[in-house]
């Protein structure tokens, strides 16, 4: 894994705000290499769902940390939104593996909702010229009726009215309170919240960075990304099994320094 922060007025700003963020860095990037580099794809279907979420989980965690190193505190909570769903997901399939298979078949439903989007604004045409086999339209519609009664849910009984679920199992919130712990704590800051600037809100039309609430805001989002990496750490090492729990500890230790005063999380 080759990164860089780059050498601008901000980032020099906050490596001097979090003097013990670097050599934590450090850390995560070799422990976190240590579990997906160079590692081959899981033979099974959980650890190949778990493997596939961790990865995104690492790019989340790397693009959020150089947007905050780099000043932009409110883009970084953007990213470090994806990075927690991502880990509440992964947490949550390890705990019921059994559950992974509908994680699979429901994309077949995520794709057939984008399509019907996209087809409002665009010709069927225009879509297959730009999305191309094995993703066109009529390829999207297959799928999606093959998985469509799985997903099924009854709105009416006296009529029989039906209607596909809107997430691939429980909701977010859900998942969230059924694993507790931890993944409570980060509800608000890195998912709740960041709600308000990812859509066109009010609140997302108030946001400005280069200020103090900005490093504020970019500090904090630095020990939610690293948190919730290493949530992900833990939940891959209950499906690899390697051993590594003193050294995700070393790392636990080394965020906790990193909390901002002002924002205890």
């Amino acid at each position: 894994m080759e990164f860089e922060f780059g050498d601008t007025q901000e980032s020099q700003a906050f490596f001097d705000r979090n003097p013990k963020f670097m050599t934590t860095f450090l850390r995560l990037a070799d422990l976190t290499n240590k579990y997906l580099g160079g590692r081959a794809l899981p033979g099974n279907q959980v650890g190949g769902v778990c493997f596939g979420l961790a990865h995104a989980c690492r790019q989340d965690f790397l693009e959020a940390v150089f947007l905050a190193v780099n000043g932009y505190g409110g883009g970084a909570s953007k990213i470090t939104r994806g990075l927690y769903e991502r880990s509440v997901t992964l947490a949550y399939i390890v705990k019921y593996p059994k559950k992974a298979e509908r994680f699979v078949r429901y994309a077949a439903v995520q794709e057939h909702r984008s399509l019907e989007a996209a087809l409002k604004v665009v010709s069927e045409a225009q879509f297959d010229a730009l999305i191309g086999q094995p993703n066109t339209a009529a390829e999207i519609r297959a799928r999606y009726q093959k998985v469509k009664p799985e997903f099924e849910m009854t709105l009416c009984k006296k009529c029989g009215t039906k209607r596909v679920q809107p997430s691939w199992d429980a909701d977010l919130a859900t998942m969230v309170c059924d694993l507790g712990g931890d993944y409570q704590k980060f509800y608000l800051p890195n998912y709740s919240v960041p709600n308000f600037a990812i859509h066109a809100t009010l609140s997302s039309a108030m946001l400005r960075e280069g200020n103090e609430e900005s490093h504020r805001e970019a500090d904090l989002q630095v020990a939610c990304a690293s948190f919730l990496l290493l949530l992900t750490l833990q939940s891959l090492e209950s499906i690899f099994k390697l051993g590594l729990e003193k050294e995700i500890g070393e790392c636990v230790q080394g965020v906790n320094n990193l909390r901002p005063e002002r924002n205890e999380i």
